[in-house]
């Protein structure tokens, strides 16, 4: 506990300010909520007005220091960038191209190629794949030997 006067003060300001920053953000945050809610349940205008909110309580948050005045501007960026996707009727869940991409790709089997300088336990996991038993006794050598056969 401090003992000079000064900081007793700076303590009881540390606190109302802190009070005033997590009412700030639980403002912020219930307007940002409503927003997402809407824009899941495919409300224009619904998602207009909350996007309005939100975007108000984001600049005062900035404003008052609560936030960094980027990350508020990043995330109305977004969240206007979610409601012009809700608008023009385009998916509300915009993924970008390179992971739709990596969706729809084929999966296509890998051949592994068995040499001498694999551990034993990856071994027999190949001859599994390929469907050949291993007996638990066998070297890497009669695991190779077997791969290969086949």
């Amino acid at each position: 506990m401090a003992n000079i006067k000064s900081a007793k003060k700076r303590i009881k300001v540390i606190d109302k300010k802190t009070a005033r920053n997590i009412r700030v953000k639980n403002h912020v945050k219930e307007a940002e909520k409503a927003f997402l809610a809407a824009i899941a349940a495919g409300d224009v205008e619904g998602a207009e007005k909350a996007f309005k909110l939100a975007e108000k309580k984001l600049m005062q948050a900035a404003a008052k220091g609560t936030y960094h005045k980027n990350a508020t501007s990043r995330t109305v960026g977004r969240f206007e960038k979610k409601l012009n996707a809700l608008k023009s009727g385009e998916a509300t869940k915009a993924e970008p191209a390179k992971k739709a991409a990596k969706k729809e790709a084929p999966v296509v089997e890998e051949t592994v190629k068995a040499d001498a300088s694999m551990k034993k336990d990856e071994l027999i996991a190949i001859a599994e794949k390929m469907g050949i038993e291993v007996p638990a006794k066998a070297t890497k050598a009669d695991i190779l030997a077997a791969i290969e056969a086949k």
